[in-house]
């Protein structure tokens, strides 16, 4: 399961990454943006892990949507 998400100007491209040896999923994005027609890509990656890949997927946009907002100092998107 992948999704993406338009958020303001940003898009946000989950793929959660299975953790085989645990079974368990971990959240994977990339938010995206394009600006005088360069598009600019960033991924990002969350330790947490999930049972479903539903949850981690989740988790991502919610993270994405997170970062776009500068909720968090360590992890920004300018």
């Amino acid at each position: 399961m992948s999704k993406n998400v338009t958020y303001r100007e940003y898009t946000i491209s989950s793929t959660p990454l299975h953790l085989l040896e645990r079974d368990e999923w971990k959240s994977e994005i990339v938010i995206s943006s394009e600006r005088e027609g360069i598009v600019t890509s960033r991924p990002y990656a969350d330790d947490t892990t999930y049972i479903t890949e539903e949850a981690a997927d989740n988790h991502g946009i919610k993270l994405g949507q997170y970062i776009i907002d500068g909720k968090g100092s360590e992890l920004s998107v300018t």
